[in-house]
């Protein structure tokens, strides 16, 4: 994703130039950069915390503290990703300083457009009522989620980082990230399900949390997810499903069959542990679990 891009149509003047003359000391383009930079960064902070006070407060904190650093961006291009790094830093940091509890308040930042959102129709199978419901569900399931699970699915629906970048921004392997990201993923699905929702509409949900929580000072309403973007890969869905029901169950058979035998019957547990994992496999594609 090119971070240089024109700010709008109507804008010659690119965030790379407006970056540059930031840093060389030019107020006028610090408050540029501020404006352009809020409404994303405050829908960032909203979707972690999914409150909007403390979006707000520590959304304008991070803004003062970019003007400030900004001199030590190296890399111009990556403006958006080193301000999700600030920003990421600030949020943990007032959890851990006010030593709570990552506790969220069901509200959110755009009902109004969202109450005109979900009354066109989309294609999708659901009347307005039942968008509505889905919206709530979705909604409740990922602010039950903990904050690494949140702060990945966010970073990975909503601002389209690649699993590398992401693990990066949260000092983990790749491999972590997409096994986080899995785990995340199947949590939500499985409160859809419980809640009477198929898996197959967490796409749908995900889009209109995503409406929900963008900022009302964002020049765009668009918001929809990936399909892609929730494609963890086949090894990162068998490592994250271990820690499903199923998976536990699976690991357990396996144990039970390594447990009793010889080395002269090793070959027949390996072909019985290769049909577990093909079931493991087939059972994550066609239930839904990648």
């Amino acid at each position: 994703m090119n971070e240089t891009n024109n700010l709008n149509s109507g804008r010659a003047e690119s965030l790379a130039e407006i970056i540059t003359r930031a840093q060389q000391g030019d107020r006028t383009s610090m408050g540029q950069l501020a404006e352009v930079a809020e409404p994303r960064l405050l829908t960032y902070i909203f979707r972690l915390t999914l409150n909007q006070d403390l979006a707000e407060e520590l959304c304008q904190k991070i803004l003062v503290k970019m003007v400030q650093s900004l001199k030590t961006l190296k890399n111009i291009d990556k403006f958006w990703y080193w301000l999700l790094r600030h920003a990421m830093g600030e949020v943990q940091h007032y959890y851990r300083d006010q030593k709570r509890r990552h506790q969220v308040e069901i509200e959110a930042l755009n009902r109004e457009y969202f109450k005109q959102y979900v009354a066109r129709n989309h294609h999708d199978g659901l009347d307005q009522s039942a968008r509505i419901e889905l919206s709530e569900i979705i909604y409740e399931a990922i602010a039950q989620l903990r904050f690494t699970y949140r702060n990945i699915l966010v970073l990975r629906c909503y601002e389209e980082l690649s699993f590398a970048e992401i693990a990066q921004l949260i000092n983990c392997k790749e491999f972590g990230a997409r096994v986080l990201f899995f785990r995340a993923k199947h949590a939500l699905k499985q409160h859809l399900s419980r809640n009477g929702f198929g898996k197959e509409l967490l796409l749908t949900g995900l889009g209109f949390f995503g409406i929900l929580t963008l900022s009302t000072k964002a020049t765009t309403t668009a918001c929809s997810v990936e399909t892609a973007s929730l494609n963890v890969g086949l090894a990162a869905a068998l490592a994250g499903s271990l820690y499903t029901k199923m998976g536990i169950a699976i690991v357990t058979s396996i144990s039970a069959i390594l447990a009793g035998i010889t080395f002269q019957h090793v070959i027949i547990p390996i072909i019985v542990i290769a049909v577990i994992l093909a079931g493991l496999v087939i059972a994550g594609l066609y239930s839904g679990l990648d």
